[in-house]
C-alpha cells in the first residue's frame, strides 16, 4: 500500500485526492487545527469512488510524522510563513531530517510547489544534479506530470553507500 502524507493541508482535500488517484492508495492529511475534523469528514465522504483512502490527523506535522511508519509521497503546497500559514518549513532541514527515513528503500516522491521553502533545498532538489542530504538523494523526476498544477515532482532515493 502506497501512502502519501500532506502536512499543513487546511481544507485542501478534494483536488489532492483527485491528483493522487493512481499514485497512492491512501493520503494522510494533517493539520494542527482540530476544528477541521468534521469538515474533513464531509469532504472525504463526497469524494468520488476510486480516489485514495483519506485519513486525517489533527496534530503538529513534526510530531505526526513520527507516528507514520512509511511515506511514499510527500504532497505539500500553498503554505506560507505569513498570517494563516503554518510557519513550518517542510522542505527545510529540520523537517527533512524526520521525513527522509520514512521513504522506503525503493524510493519515493515529493510533489510540491516549493512553498514555505527555507534555505536552498527546493532549488537544489529541482536542479538537474539534485541534492544529497540525510542519506537520501533528491532530484527532479523525468516526467513532471503535475506541472500544469504548478507542482514539481522530485524523486527520492536511498543514497548509495559508495557516495560520501
Amino acid at each position: 500500500m502506497r501512502v502519501a502524507f500532506y502536512p499543513c493541508c487546511a481544507r485542501d482535500i478534494r483536488e489532492p485526492s483527485l491528483l493522487l488517484t493512481g499514485v497512492v492508495d491512501e493520503i494522510i492529511f494533517c493539520d494542527i487545527r482540530s476544528d477541521l475534523l468534521a469538515e474533513w469528514s464531509r469532504i472525504a465522504y463526497a469524494l468520488p469512488s476510486g480516489t485514495p483512502k483519506a485519513s486525517f490527523m489533527a496534530a503538529n506535522a513534526l510530531e505526526a510524522i513520527q507516528s507514520i511508519p512509511k511515506i511514499d509521497v510527500l504532497f505539500y503546497r500553498r503554505d506560507s510563513a505569513g498570517e494563516g500559514g503554518s510557519h513550518l518549513f517542510v522542505l527545510g532541514d529540520q523537517f527533512l531530517k524526520r521525513l527522509a527515513p520514512k521513504f522506503p528503500p525503493e524510493g519515493g516522491l515529493i510533489i510540491t510547489d516549493g512553498s514555505n521553502t527555507r534555505g536552498s533545498n527546493f532549488e537544489r532538489m529541482t536542479r538537474t544534479s539534485g541534492m544529497e542530504k540525510h542519506s537520501r538523494c533528491f532530484g527532479p523526476a523525468a516526467v513532471q506530470q503535475f506541472e500544469a498544477y504548478g507542482l514539481k515532482t522530485i524523486m527520492v532515493s536511498v543514497r548509495s553507500p559508495n557516495v560520501s
